[in-house]
């Protein structure tokens, strides 16, 4: 027995050995393996592991008016976030943070529970500086301070439209905000820590560094002095007239410069999510409406200069009924016979749809085009609508007649002042602009757009200024604009009244307008066109242009020339217009 027990003995001890140095052999080969196949991977595995790239976000660009007035800038906030994975106690961590934050810590705890297996989770996002300081006193584990960007609006409500805004995480959702995102933005930068086991920071690594590119600044051509007249002019009107709202568009007729753009209801960018989609909507650019009156000038224009009438013609207005088929045509005052200028300065229906009718459709359609109807105007913001000017091969008898009157087709505001800047540019069309350049972070010039940029040839010089001096000018001093007149300035302009459409089938809504007026001045060297329309104003107050919105216009043209610098006429300074024919209306 012992015997046999002896002869086992060196047996086990050899199979051990053998055994031993088997499993040291493996060993031994995984070693190689993984020292010569795996031994990068694994490295950058662990370097990963205690590596923490951090971005460093670029200041977004400001945006400025025409006089380096800011309008919309970055500031730097503190924000509270949680790396969840490396809390131990939820309960107590979501109970010191939310006496700090006044949050409710029941459902801070709740929050951070159900995130254990993320790294970052935002607490409270843009909290105020003393209650960074107070987070960071209580240094708990898986607790940290970021700073995130914030945009301001420091003028609130002025030129919102036009602006945009951002969202909480920086998305640009809107205006200009949106158009010059990739210019704004800049590049964000990042940082490399070195962290240990506890993902405590170590040391930074600088050669793992990439520094941030601040973003380019915005220059507009709104001057924000110009842009409280017209907003306050505007507000008044809508309030004077118990209006749903309305649109004003300040220009520089002979370099396409927007100087003023805005829009009743309005809302405050810093706050944009308490208002609804339609307020935001900007109605100057996107919410096309038929033009009425102020759209006769074109086709006025359009007619002399292919010489189917003339200063002086002599046109029958057939006493205030015209019967054209089946229609029935009719006049606010029944007229006999006008002259050319005097179906303008009065605002005759029946005499434009006469020239309608001696243009045709072809040559009707081929004006309204070229002075942009139909297209957008190219201006630098987004959602611009086209309007509507529906195909030629569409247009029928009856558009012969109401083309010339502003029905059939739909025009949004800027549409109508770069077309009536056409007249006062000497027929020379031109791209409306609202982006004057674009600066750099260090102040360099990257972009200048302030050259004017045409777009063509509408009519003849001779016949714009004809338009203008012969007729337009007479619409104010003598017609149904007379409440835009200035001392001292001779206005260019024209009423419009137009009923509004049903939505959802033909015909017009009763008692609904949009009453606006176009005028410019000096009319002899413009130096500001205002485009005033207001929509829905109650009809008992008043919803002719020339009562609504003329005295509206006049006053933001007195206050522009004024903030100008723009002298009056000498032989006007002590003139008081005094009117040649019976009020009219449109």
């Amino acid at each position: 027995m012992t015997s046999m027990r002896s002869l086992r003995r060196p047996v086990l001890i050899r199979d051990l050995t053998w055994l031993t140095l088997g499993a040291l052999a493996a060993l031994g080969g995984r070693l190689v393996q993984i020292h010569q196949r795996q031994r990068d991977h694994l490295l950058s595995w662990t370097d990963r592991q205690r590596r923490s790239v951090i971005s460093i976000p670029a200041r977004r660009g400001t945006i400025a008016d025409a006089n380096g007035r800011v309008m919309a800038a970055s500031s730097r906030v503190p924000s509270v976030f949680a790396d969840p994975n490396l809390i131990t106690d939820c309960q107590t961590t979501a109970r010191r943070l939310a006496a700090v934050l006044n949050l409710d810590d029941r459902i801070l705890a709740d929050d951070l529970a159900r995130r254990l297996d993320r790294r970052f989770f935002w607490v409270k996002r843009r909290v105020s500086t003393e209650e960074a300081e107070a987070v960071k006193a209580l240094k708990l584990p898986g607790i940290g301070i970021l700073h995130e960007g914030q945009r301001h609006y420091p003028m609130d409500e002025r030129f919102a439209h036009g602006l945009g805004f951002l969202s909480t995480d920086g998305q640009a959702l809107a205006g200009l905000e949106l158009k010059f995102d990739g210019v704004l933005r800049g590049q964000d930068g990042y940082t490399t820590v070195v962290t240990d086991a506890r993902r405590r920071p170590i040391f930074t690594d600088k050669e793992a560094y990439k520094a941030p590119r601040d973003g380019s600044h915005v220059v507009l051509t709104i001057d924000t002095a110009v842009q409280a007249f017209a907003e306050q002019a505007l507000s008044a009107a809508v309030e004077q007239f118990g209006a749903q709202g309305g649109s004003v568009i300040v220009m520089a007729p002979r370099t396409g410069e927007v100087l003023a753009l805005a829009n009743v209801p309005t809302f405050n960018p810093n706050h944009y999510g308490d208002y609804p989609d339609s307020v935001r909507c900007n109605a100057a650019i996107q919410s096309p409406v038929e033009p009425g009156s102020t759209f006769k000038p074109f086709i006025a224009a359009g007619a002399v200069e292919e010489k189917l009438t003339w200063p002086g013609d002599r046109i029958f207005c057939h006493n205030g009924l015209y019967v054209v088929g089946r229609r029935r045509l009719h006049d606010h005052h029944p007229y006999g016979t006008l002259t050319f200028e005097e179906v303008l300065i009065k605002s005759s229906n029946i005499g434009m749809a006469i020239l309608g009718q001696r243009m045709g459709n072809a040559r009707l359609h081929h004006y309204v085009t070229r002075f942009g109807f139909g297209e957008p105007t190219g201006i630098e913001l987004p959602g611009e609508d086209a309007g509507i000017v529906l195909p030629l091969r569409r247009w029928t008898s009856y558009s012969t007649t109401s083309i010339p009157m502003g029905q059939e087709v739909a025009v949004t505001p800027l549409q109508l002042a770069v077309a009536f800047s056409t007249l006062l540019n000497d027929g020379v069309r031109l791209r409306p602009r609202v982006v004057r350049g674009i600066v750099g972070p260090d102040g360099s010039v990257e972009q200048d757009f302030s050259r004017p940029v045409v777009v063509g040839q509408v009519v003849s010089p001779s016949v714009a200024r004809r338009m203008v001096e012969d007729i337009l000018v007479r619409v104010v001093e003598e017609g149904t604009g007379k409440k835009a007149s200035i001392a001292g300035y001779r206005v260019a302009g024209k009423t419009g009244t137009a009923q509004m459409p049903y939505r959802d089938r033909g015909g017009y809504e009763p008692d609904a307008y949009v009453s606006s007026f176009v005028g410019a001045a000096p009319a002899d060297e413009p130096r500001a066109l205002v485009y005033l329309s207001i929509t829905r104003p109650k009809k008992t107050l008043g919803y002719y242009g020339g009562t609504v919105a003329a005295p509206a216009v006049g006053e933001i043209l007195a206050k522009t020339l004024a903030y100008l610098g723009v002298p009056p006429s000498e032989e006007r300074q002590d003139t008081k217009l005094v009117s040649r024919v019976p009020d009219v209306h449109d």
